[in-house]
């Protein structure tokens, strides 16, 4: 194993224990040594992002597209900072190009990346397509209590109560302890009348 593959499982694991830093210092050794590896960008990129600086998080996924145009999780993480800095309309071109490469990628996390413009539709008060989004998640495996929100926080914004509280119920089974969603259930259940 050379020097750029240690640092690049050393960069992986220090982005799955959450160090970001050191992360972002190791990929930066790595990308020094094979500075035309478009995964290192996009993995110093998701740390970047990890610690809100978001330029340099869309710097490493231009830089990471660039090398391979064919690389979807670069879209979706490139999608996901312009989403935490508001840029919606670029945030959907890019899930939208990640959803599209991963058609032909049995590979691909499309149920992390339909969950993803799900939040972006939300985002962009596109609550219908949100609920289609974040559902074709649910179709793909991917039942976590944020798409169950997400579903829940469409419907109410849509006025469809009776469907919020059922997708609300749904995530706090599965997260009973997050307090958004709590209050999200509250809101709602005031609103129509339940309470």
């Amino acid at each position: 194993m050379n020097n750029s593959e240690i640092n690049n499982r050393l960069g992986l694991h220090f982005l799955n224990e959450y160090d970001y830093n050191l992360a972002i210092n190791v990929l930066t050794k790595a990308i020094e040594l094979e500075p035309d590896n478009a995964y290192l960008y996009d993995l110093r990129g998701i740390a970047y992002g990890s610690i809100q600086e978001y330029d340099k998080s869309i710097a490493d996924f231009n830089r990471a597209i660039e090398l391979n145009a064919q690389l979807s999780p670069a879209y979706n993480n490139r999608a996901l900072s312009y989403w935490a800095i508001d840029k919606l309309e670029e945030a959907l071109t890019d899930i939208n190009k990640a959803i599209e490469l991963s058609q032909s990628n049995d590979e691909a996390p499309k149920a992390v990346y339909y969950s993803n413009r799900g939040l972006i539709q939300s985002a962009k008060g596109n609550f219908q397509d949100a609920v289609l989004d974040c559902i074709t998640a649910i179709l793909y495996g991917c039942e976590t209590w944020e798409n169950f929100n997400c579903i829940g926080e469409a419907f109410a914004s849509l006025g469809k109560y009776e469907e919020a509280l059922k997708y609300f119920h749904s995530a706090l089974v599965i997260n009973p302890n997050d307090i958004n969603v709590f209050a999200n259930y509250l809101s709602v259940n005031s609103i129509s009348g339940n309470l």
